[in-house]
């Protein structure tokens, strides 16, 4: 006999103590609320949200979105979530041998980005500019 088992996923989230947290948890909800399947690609792929100094949001191996210390500390809430979105995809890459070239899986990553933050009601238009430049300057790379 077959019993189905419901398993909740979950992220670590570190917390460094400055509240950082809490903006982290918003920044999931409004993924959740706004686009189920990138949520589901996001707990798939990430086990671990950290901190770090760097200029920009990365990923650290194959399942670590690691937020810098400049975008938790300066960005919208919609911002965070919509890096988490762009680096989720990147894990996605990392996690099932895509093998692209760094500027194409940039545009894809970015154009995920942008379809995400066009289902937030009332998405800081600068959001969906940068993606957009984002996305345009990665295509001039690559031609």
């Amino acid at each position: 006999m077959l019993y189905g088992v419901k398993i909740k996923a979950q992220i670590s989230v570190y917390d460094m103590g400055y509240n950082w947290k809490p903006k982290i948890d918003s920044a999931l909800t409004i993924i959740k609320n706004n686009d189920i399947e990138k949520y589901n690609n996001l707990i798939r792929y990430c086990k671990v949200i950290s901190f770090w100094n760097g200029d920009y949001s990365t990923t650290e191996n194959s399942t670590i979105i690691c937020i810098s210390k400049k975008d938790i500390q300066h960005s919208s809430t919609n911002n965070i979530a919509a890096i988490l979105v762009h680096e989720s995809k990147h894990l996605e890459y990392i996690n099932t041998s895509q093998i692209y070239c760094e500027e194409i899986e940039e545009i894809v990553c970015y154009e995920y980005e942008l379809d995400f933050l066009k289902k937030i009601n009332n998405v800081e238009p600068w959001l969906i500019e940068h993606a957009i430049k984002m996305i345009d300057y990665y295509k001039k790379l690559i031609k």
